[in-house]
């Protein structure tokens, strides 16, 4: 699963909320687009963690 699929599940979540007529339905569907959100943020933090170290000129890796 990509941030990108967990964002496009935020989205539709998002959107069955608002034609939801049930509140708690509506209450629900807009908790879950937020972890899904939160969840695309995570797999977002973690890719960059996990990024190789990018070079300088000359193929020296950068320092910290």
């Amino acid at each position: 699963m990509t941030k990108e699929d967990c964002r496009a599940n935020a989205l539709k979540c998002y959107r069955v909320a608002q034609k939801a007529l049930d509140q708690d339905v509506r209450r629900t569907l807009l908790d879950l687009a937020v972890q899904w959100r939160e969840l695309a943020a995570q797999i977002e933090r973690l890719q960059s963690e996990n990024a190789p170290e990018p070079a300088l000129p000359g193929g020296q890796p950068t320092l910290h």
